[in-house]
């Protein structure tokens, strides 16, 4: 609190200065220059005391690690419903997505794919029709295997 105290009697002491020369400058070129002299002073002023406060400008750090593992899980679940919507639009209901992928040099490679379905579909008429449709080689497992 001290600071602000400080500062704030500084900078009306340069204001009062400054108004004192300012009333004192000529007239014409050399008052323009003697102005804009002055108006830079009056700015130095406000910045200067700043470099001796002690405010800690630190940031918090930032880690890429926590981003791209929201970042890949995010694609994750995106590769999951999709690939569980072209299922429900071939007519299998009830399958469970799972996605696993790796990110590296910003592409993504799907390391595996899993599909649980009801025991009432065939696994390599749904393993053919991901194939087709998407052209993603998945692993097909029945519901509790």
């Amino acid at each position: 609190m001290d600071f602000i105290k400080e500062w704030t009697y500084t900078i009306c002491i340069i204001l009062v200065i400054s108004v004192i020369f300012s009333l004192l400058t000529p007239k014409g070129n050399m008052g323009k220059f003697f102005k804009i002299i002055l108006a830079a002073f009056i700015f130095l002023s406000f910045i200067y005391p700043l470099k001796s406060a002690e405010i800690d400008f630190a940031f918090p750090e930032f880690s890429m690690e926590g981003m791209d593992t929201a970042q890949r899980e995010t694609y994750e679940s995106s590769i999951a419903t999709q690939v569980n919507q072209t299922l429900e639009a071939g007519g299998y209901n009830s399958c469970t997505v799972k996605s696993n992928i790796k990110m590296k040099d910003n592409e993504i490679h799907i390391t595996n794919l899993t599909i649980s379905i009801p025991s009432s579909y065939d696994k390599e008429e749904v393993k053919n029709y991901i194939f087709d449709s998407l052209g993603i080689h998945a692993e097909v497992y029945y519901l509790g295997e």
